[in-house]
């Protein structure tokens, strides 16, 4: 991986942003212990940036996709607890133990596999137990197998220390609520009456801010809405409250003036105007955005100025009303002079939703802390 930290292009996430976004969730669903989901990246926004503003806004703890993740975490010096969602191999049971991560176990045979790596563990791995009641992708489906799991961990003195016990609802951002509910039920049918584990997660961010009087919410897992996104894009709640977190921004490193027509980068799909003034910005297809951004507005100096051309892999145009400076700031993502673009405009002009946009932000992006 190569950050480019010698080009004027960076991510910016603001940490009262984060911060005022996790107080409303938490508000909402009066929550006493916060997951917030740091995985692939922190949906694009940088984990390690988004990791240390989350634990400085109070965040509980960190939940990630992947064993490497939650490595990455504690190497840089974060110390709140860190959930694996989803399946690690048991072979790497002791190393998750010797950093302190809490692992997801979804069947029987991974707590067997994993008893045989942990001997002579210092510290009890910790597990967290995932049940499926209807988004179809891990966890136990069978009442009497979940029963025999969580006897078995308890039984292991030393080796598990069943900390978590968790659902993921498919649909709980929706004003269809009948599936939501199904699996309300389903969640009731295979665990009541059991002795569950201490931490009994069932909420997302939207299960969290739209049902908490449905569902236990003492334990919430943060989403999408602790990086500025409404979980129902404004159709459940208006997204008044949310606040954006992340700026996109560049600088012009080159501006030009131009004849009738000049044709602009591969296929010639944009023809100037005598006169007209261009300027590139160092960013590209390379950096994760897709090309259909061609023709979206960006700001300077609070001026909206369309991108033209076909986007290069490094490099973009974008038509000026007049000249610019080499160095003056470009907003793709952000605020600008009292003009504004969020993901979701980015999103609605390419076609995809805003957490698609951040996920596909490349790692040559450096992403930095603002206020």
């Amino acid at each position: 991986m190569v950050v480019a930290i010698t080009r004027p292009t960076r991510v910016i996430v603001s940490k009262s942003a984060v911060k005022h976004n996790l107080d409303a969730t938490r508000d909402a669903s009066h929550a006493k212990f916060m997951w917030l989901a740091v995985k692939s990246n922190a949906y694009g926004f940088g984990i390690i940036p988004m990791s240390q503003a989350a634990v400085e806004a109070g965040v509980d703890g960190l939940a990630v996709a992947i064993l490497d993740e939650a490595l990455a975490i504690r190497q840089a010096g974060i110390t709140v607890q860190i959930l694996v969602l989803g399946i690690t191999p048991p072979g790497y049971a002791k190393l998750a133990a010797e950093y302190d991560v809490i692992l997801t176990v979804a069947d029987q045979n991974w707590l067997t596999q994993a008893h045989d790596e942990l001997a002579g563990v210092e510290n009890p791995l910790q597990i967290n137990i995932a049940v499926d009641t209807g988004m179809n992708r891990i966890g136990f489906t069978d009442r009497e197998q979940l029963a025999d799991a969580l006897d078995y961990a308890r039984n292991q003195v030393g080796i598990f220390d069943d900390l978590g016990i968790m659902t993921h609802f498919a649909e709980s951002d929706s004003p269809k609520v009948d599936y939501f509910h199904k699996q309300v039920d389903r969640w009731h049918e295979l665990t009541d009456g059991l002795e569950l584990p201490r931490m009994v997660h069932l909420a997302n961010s939207a299960a969290a801010l739209y049902h908490a009087d449905e569902i236990p919410t003492d334990v919430i897992r943060a989403g999408t809405i602790a990086y500025g996104i409404e979980p129902s894009q404004g159709e459940l709640r208006d997204a008044s409250y949310v606040e954006p977190v992340l700026t996109l921004e560049t600088e012009l490193n080159f501006v030009k003036q131009c004849h009738e027509g000049d044709g602009v980068s591969y296929g010639h799909t944009y023809y100037t105007s005598e006169g007209e003034w261009i300027g590139t910005i160092p960013l590209g297809y390379g950096d994760g955005l897709s090309r259909k951004i061609q023709g979206f507005d960006v700001i300077i100096e609070g001026e909206r100025c369309p991108l033209i051309g076909k986007p290069a892999m490094d490099q973009m145009m974008v038509a000026l009303p007049h000249a610019f400076p080499v160095g003056t700031k470009v907003t793709v993502i952000g605020k600008n002079h009292g003009q504004e673009n969020t993901l979701e405009d980015v999103g609605a002009h390419v076609g995809v939703t805003p957490w698609e946009v951040s996920i596909h932000l490349q790692e040559r992006l450096t992403r930095v802390l603002g206020k």
